[in-house]
């Protein structure tokens, strides 16, 4: 099973850990992980698209780093001089770079949210907190679509009488987009009433009404909890131990190499890598079942074996 058929509890925890260990970060090492890890989790999810949107969020860092070097002046370590005079040093220049490639790296991530949470996890996670904030989400997220798709058939239906989009003169083409909206608003009053007054028949705003979910907590996702938290928890211990940060000024200072240093690495990356791992598993055994359906799996296809009960009947 891939990522995104895990809890929703587990895909918010494990997005928000590293998006908040990005943000709170200055160790250069570290936000190349994250980085590196989102923009590879981004290209499995969307596909040859992501490398262009990463290759264009990379040069936006490199181009911030460079404006942040111009006009950020500390550091001992100069480099050059702009026009006016000021200074370029390695430290503000390496700081721009880490600015911009955080930046860039929580982009990726939260890019790759939108492809892992579909609306009705949203719904889920919002419910169990505030039922109804999340049923008013629930109308607004199935509002759009419906309202857009109304749109369109209203837009066809005045072209066909000469008052559609592009029809007329100016001014005809401004009163026709007025009639138009005034037909679309009154169809969404009328829609938005029949919705309300199904769903107070439905007892929608009775105190303790449950909502319905599809999600529940096995094993499996209790076992990734259990792998979630001990990465998070020795992340957490080295942020704390000051393995995470480095300084910009007056000059450049890395922390000592140490065996929280080293853990901090290699549980990050862990973190990072865990949802692109589950997503290739999670494919390559949808891949081998599919195959092994197609082919029969050494077992004869289920239609042949219903052609030969036939015969035998």
């Amino acid at each position: 099973m891939n990522f995104a058929s895990y809890h929703p509890a587990l895909n918010l925890l494990l997005f928000v850990a590293v998006v908040a260990f990005t943000a709170c970060w200055t160790h250069p090492g570290l936000v190349a992980v994250s980085f590196l890890c989102a923009l590879a989790f981004s290209v499995r999810l969307r596909g040859p698209r992501a490398v262009a949107i990463g290759c264009a969020l990379a040069l936006c860092a490199l181009a911030f780093a460079a404006l942040f070097a111009m006009n950020v002046h500390f550091g001992v370590t100069n480099l050059a001089r702009t026009p006016i005079g000021n200074s370029i040093t390695i430290e503000s220049l390496t700081c721009g770079v880490l600015v911009g490639f955080k930046v860039a790296a929580i982009l990726v991530w939260l890019s790759c949210v939108l492809c892992v949470f579909t609306a009705d996890k949203v719904v889920f996670l919002l419910g169990r907190v505030f039922p109804k904030a999340a049923m008013m989400l629930a109308v607004a997220l199935r509002a759009v679509p419906m309202v857009c798709e109304r749109a369109r058939k209203i837009a066809v239906a005045q072209s066909g009488i000469g008052r559609g989009p592009g029809q007329g003169s100016i001014l005809r083409r401004i009163a026709n987009a007025l009639r138009r909206a005034s037909i679309l608003v009154s169809w969404s009053i009328e829609r938005f009433i029949e919705m309300s007054d199904s769903m107070r028949s439905r007892g929608a705003a009775l105190r303790g009404r449950t909502a319905y979910s599809l999600y529940r907590f096995d094993n499996r996702d209790r076992a990734l909890a259990v792998i979630l938290v001990a990465l998070i928890t020795v992340c957490a211990a080295s942020t704390v131990l000051g393995q995470t940060q480095m300084l910009f000024s007056p000059i450049i200072v890395l922390p000592k190499a140490s065996s929280a240093g080293v853990a901090v690495f290699a549980a990050f990356l862990a973190l990072c890598l865990l949802p692109l791992a589950l997503q290739v598993a999670g494919e390559a055994s949808y891949a081998r079942r599919t195959k092994a359906v197609t082919t029969g799996g050494g077992r004869r296809p289920l239609k042949r074996e219903i052609q030969e009960k036939g015969r035998t009947a």
